[in-house]
């Protein structure tokens, strides 16, 4: 079985905590992280500090206790300011009696880099000490701080707690909490954003890929302002837990921020190969089944800005190989927007992922607590670029900013960002309605930018994959260029002024530093028709066929409209489609939902042998481009009779062989087979295929995948039984027993399945249970609602 480097690293005896009784001899967390750090396997590296100082008390609290639960493995309770009592958190210690003995974490946090602890800073705390002892919550007193911790100043400390009553003191200062963290890697997967706060080769050496490497660097600037959510844990739980994991949230929410910490923490692994890809061939072309350690990381699974349909397909079919990786030992880690994934799963319906049709691995990253808003925009505010003085004018508004329902720690992000506050008011209504309409800002910041640098982000936009300036379309450079008046050496000189702010560079090329920025563009370019001419004839076809729409069609969310004014330029564009499968797929998709009448007719009035070209196959038939293409042509007169005959015989195929009778329910394809032959297939389901049922449902089970659910293997045949039911022939009293035979043989061949899938199960339980990721899961009762706290988190946000 693999092992984790957060197994690797765990204490060595499951029952070490912070101490031992006497009589089984001291050991102190001390000499546990000592003997931690002697591990061969443990990350090395010049990491001796960390800048504690620039997280915030907030922060700091939450970061002491995952110190304390990696170290003592077990939950601690947190009790914020206004309760504690002196009690930043408490634990319990067990001891040889069974005796439940409490302990106390006090928490003191610095924004000053360089102060020293000093005795007198105990004295605040002693009359809370003194409570906490006579209440026998002080058996163990920790006291930890940012701070830098001299060894007689701690002997002091610890003398002074005894003689108010404590028994077992400890001081853990700056240099304590940096071994910690340099020496587990539980810990950071728990508190992410420590690897932006010291230097990145302690932890990414020699070991890493250079992909992995890559990876990393283009996060470091933000991982600092990273705050673990519920969400993140959540995601690491249904990685460990199924091997996948989807997560959905609208633009600007984090989705993609989670993906990158996730793998960034699977990279550690020695044995690990961490593959960013784009879209799901790249999984078939980057799985290896003979090699295991492959975590790959999938952003905007199902498409970027709107639903993929040739995506959608792809998965159709990669979720069989995704399932078989996973038992190989690969993880999977995917990103959507949540309206585009909506779309995707009712067009994969039962071709989803078991995980992800029942809802086990799928996080939804939009749902925050207040204290985690809070967090996140103080990380923002704090790391970003804002001067103190703005600072101070908005400290007093951001805990309603925080407090917006549809919060976004994107938006968070540009309030760090002067380059996107310009002209913001520092009033709570003008910083709240930033939040609440952050579309509406973007494109007002957008077009406020000099031409020059919009031209830039018109490059980019019209490459949707990324800019490669050794590798682009050339029309559609040109195009923008033209439209601009700027050379293309001009617009590219702006790239490093828009770094960092509205693109970054991954790898050789140019994207946008953020989803959202393409939305704001695509809102921009709807006002400005000249700007979409040119757009149609020099952007990649990939961008027209996936991106775009035509007026007059059904509205699709986030894809930029096509005026009619244009659909000449269009239906000229649309000729020069590359006859290749991939592309005819998406061409026929695009006749098919997105071409409005005047655009298809024209289309394929002109250029006919559109029709005959060839693309996949869908499954089912009803999800087929290719064949509603077909349905539409035909109702207007435009499809030859050869290939209305041709598709005729294969739909008539697709229901006697294989089952398929989805396609019914769609006019337009049910169209294609001509009255009389209608009649003759309906005659051919009731006198070849029903009495061949029991035969035909015990090939299925025979043949099943048991990785996949047992029902879903007979939807198919199921769904054809209901589709003869309602085909308005009538059925006579024996055909209407073999349906209701077939329908008993289905349920008992579930259950078949099922119970061979148990077994299979139980035999392979020890050879699977292996993960990238541990996380701890507490075990206590959630802590009693208290009172809104005291103390603001954004207190020192100006400092």
């Amino acid at each position: 079985m693999k092992r984790s480097p957060i197994d690797e690293e765990k204490p060595r005896n499951a029952d070490l905590f912070l101490h031992r009784r006497q009589g089984e001899g001291v050991r102190t967390v001390h000499s546990q992280i000592e003997t931690t750090e002697r591990d061969p396997r443990s990350a090395q590296g010049p990491w001796s500090d960390l800048a504690l100082h620039t997280i915030g008390w907030r922060a700091f609290q939450d970061l002491c206790s995952q110190v304390c639960e990696v170290v003592l493995r077990r939950p601690v309770e947190i009790f914020r300011e206004a309760q504690d009592g002196g009690q930043d958190a408490v634990f319990l210690i067990p001891s040889p009696n069974g005796e439940q003995l409490i302990g106390t974490i006090q928490c003191k946090h610095t924004s000053d880099a360089g102060k020293a602890l000093k005795l007198s800073d105990l004295s605040a705390e002693i009359g809370n000490v003194e409570e906490l002892v006579k209440g026998g919550q002080a058996d163990t007193y920790i006291f930890m701080t940012n701070m830098s911790v001299d060894a007689p100043v701690a002997a002091a400390m610890r003398a002074k707690l005894r003689e108010f009553g404590v028994r077992k003191p400890h001081i853990l200062g700056r240099q304590y909490i940096v071994r910690v963290i340099k020496s587990s890697a539980r810990l950071r997967a728990l508190v992410p954003q420590v690897y932006g706060l010291g230097d990145l080769t302690a932890i990414v050496d020699e070991r890493l890929s250079e992909q992995s490497r890559a990876l990393l660097d283009s996060w470091i600037p933000k991982l600092r302002t990273y705050v673990p959510t519920q969400a993140h844990r959540d995601a690491v739980n249904a990685i460990s837990d199924h091997g996948v994991v989807l997560l959905l949230g609208n633009p600007a929410s984090g989705k993609s921020a989670i993906g990158a910490i996730v793998s960034t923490i699977a990279s550690e692994n020695p044995d690990n190969t961490v593959l960013a890809l784009t879209s799901p061939r790249d999984f078939e072309a980057g799985w290896n089944p003979n090699d295991p350690g492959r975590f790959f990381w999938i952003d905007d699974a199902f498409g970027s800005n709107v639903l993929r349909d040739d995506y959608v397909q792809d998965w159709a079919s990669a979720f069989s190989k995704l399932r078989a990786a996973i038992k190989h030992g690969n993880r999977f880690l995917l990103t959507s927007r949540k309206h585009i994934y909506e779309a995707a799963r009712r067009r994969l319906g039962q071709r989803n992922l078991a995980q992800f049709a029942d809802g086990s691995a799928v996080v939804d990253v939009g749902e925050l607590t207040f204290e985690e808003k809070a967090q996140i925009l103080y990380n923002h505010i704090n790391f970003g670029e804002q001067s103190q003085s703005w600072r101070s004018n908005v400290k007093p508004h951001l805990a309603a900013v925080a407090a917006v329902e549809e919060f976004l720690p994107g938006i968070a992000e540009r309030l760090g960002d002067p380059n996107f506050t310009k002209g913001l008011t520092p009033r709570e209504s003008s910083l709240v309605r930033f939040m609440e309409e952050p579309t509406e800002h973007l494109i007002d910041t957008v077009s406020a930018l000099d031409e020059q640098l919009r031209a830039a982000l018109y490059l980019i936009y019209v490459h949707q994959a990324g800019f490669d300036p050794s590798d682009h379309d050339a029309a559609a450079a040109q195009a923008v260029s033209d439209l601009t008046g700027f050379t293309l050496a001009k617009i590219q000189d702006c790239f490093a002024e828009l770094k960092g702010s509205f693109l970054k560079l991954s790898g050789a090329k140019w994207t946008f530093a953020h989803p959202t920025i393409s939305d704001a563009l695509t809102e921009v370019l709807r006002q400005k028709p000249h700007m979409m001419a040119a757009l149609i004839r020099g952007a990649p076809i990939d961008t027209i066929l996936g991106s775009f729409t035509c007026e007059g069609s059904p509205l699709i969310r986030d894809a930029l409209v096509i005026p009619s004014g244009l659909n000449e330029a269009l239906v000229a564009r649309l000729s020069h489609t590359p006859d290749e499968n991939h592309r005819n797929w998406m061409l026929f998709h695009f006749l098919s939902y997105r071409a409005n009448d005047a655009v298809f007719a024209k289309l394929i009035g002109q250029f006919p042998e559109i029709l005959r070209r060839h693309c996949w196959q869908s499954d089912p038939l009803a999800n087929d481009p290719r064949f509603h293409t077909y349905g539409r042509a035909h109702q207007f007169g435009l499809l030859p009779e050869d290939l209305r005959c041709e598709a005729a015989r294969s739909l008539e195929s697709a229901a006697l062989s294989d089952l398929d009778m989805s396609f019914f329910a769609e006019r337009g394809m049910l169209a294609l087979i001509s009255p009389l032959r209608l009649v003759r297939l309906g005659l051919a389901l009731r006198t070849n295929l029903l009495p061949a049922l029991e035969e035909r449902i015990d090939e299925i089970a025979a043949d099943a995948d048991l990785d996949e659910e047992p029902d879903s293997h007979f939807k198919k045949l199921l769904g054809a039984l209901e589709r003869i039911e309602e085909m308005g022939v009538e059925l006579d009293d024996d055909a209407v027993g073999l349906v209701g035979d077939a329908r008993d043989q289905v349920n008992r061949a579930v259950d078949g399945l099922e119970e061979r899938k148990r077994e299979r199960d139980e035999e392979n339980e020890d050879d699977t249970d292996w993960t990238y990721i541990v996380t701890q899961k507490k075990e206590e009762p959630s802590p009693p609602e208290l009172a809104a706290t005291k103390r603001s988190v954004f207190d020192d946000v100006d400092k």
